[in-house]
């Protein structure tokens, strides 16, 4: 029988995102489902194996976890669907770079460590993205601002749900003092500064794709500030896809999809494509409070076709 490995960060209990759901759906198309704490990866006498459960159809969110194992990763597929600590990110990678041959990796070890960078998406000409830059050079990115008029969004580059995201313009009184803080007193932290794009205000459409495919979206609308998280108090709707967008997001489906990226979430303020999420992005359970439809047995359908297997 073919094994997953779903590779989560560590919680309290069991919470509500998108690996119960997945675990839920393999489970009901046959599939023997472990999922694992993706910090507790470890080598043990030439072989890796992380800390987790087997899991069973009926667990449910927030329960407790049943009694965690040391289990050997040596699955038909790995799944990361979070990084977990960031400061051992690397030993991680390597970990997983190390997995037998016969263990696939989703997303790919080289989406994981290239597809989800701001940097790339910012220096590829097929997608218009926002006009980037990236320094560990305080002085260096607020002349930047100060020489060029307008507003700009600053950001750690590795950043998530919104938090560090500050929008700043030559004039902001706090321009010195925020840009010094993210690239911290040693000028060790990596900052990105992008421009403000005005079409945000129209709010962002955050689209799930898998498998190469487009499989549904919803719109986040700013509402206590600049920022479309839904974690910082954004707004969410249903929405569709023009024409034009629809075009973008398939081409870039497919472009994904070539560099081993099965399921992402892109952000997109059209013309702009502001983000690409692959690892473990969110919108399903979204989708569902808003539809009322669950996607995970479709993005589980539409992947495990990619992959050779047909339900």
């Amino acid at each position: 029988m073919k094994r997953f490995a779903l590779l989560i960060r560590t919680t309290p209990t069991i919470d509500d995102t998108n690996y119960p759901r997945l675990a839920r759906e393999l489970g009901l198309l046959g599939f023997e489902v472990d999922a694992l704490f993706i910090d507790s990866l470890s080598l043990k006498a030439g072989k890796i194996y992380a800390r987790g459960f087997p899991w069973d159809s009926g667990l449910g969110i927030h329960d407790s976890f049943p009694s965690l194992q040391d289990i050997e990763i040596n699955h038909s597929y790995v799944w990361v669907l979070g990084f977990g600590d960031r400061s051992s990110f690397l030993d991680k990678y390597q970990l997983l770079y190390a997995l037998p041959s016969s263990c696939q990796v989703i997303n790919s070890l080289n989406a994981l460590m290239h597809m989800n960078s701001k940097y790339l998406l910012a220096t590829h000409a097929k997608f218009q993205n926002p006009e980037t830059w990236a320094s560990t050079d305080a002085h260096e990115l607020i002349e930047v601002v100060r020489q060029h008029s307008g507003p700009w969004i600053v950001k750690p580059p590795a950043g998530s749900l919104g938090r560090d995201v500050f929008k700043i313009d030559q004039n902001d009184s706090n321009l010195s003092a925020i840009i010094q803080n993210l690239c911290g007193p040693e000028n060790t932290n990596y900052t990105l500064l992008q421009r403000y794009v005005p079409e945000i205000e129209q709010g962002e459409k955050r689209v799930l794709i898998a498998g190469g495919r487009v499989i549904d979206q919803y719109l986040r609308m700013p509402t206590l500030d600049h920022r479309t998280n839904i974690h910082q108090g954004a707004k969410i709707a249903r929405c569709t896809l023009n024409k034009a967008e629809s075009a973008l997001c398939h081409n870039l489906a497919r472009l994904l999809l070539e560099e081993g990226v099965y399921f992402a979430g892109i952000d997109l303020a059209y013309p702009w494509l502001i983000e690409v999420n692959v690892v473990n992005p969110g919108g399903i359970g979204t989708i569902d409070d808003l539809t009322q439809v669950d996607r995970s047995k479709e993005v589980c359908c539409a992947i495990l076709g990619c992959l050779g297997l047909e339900f």
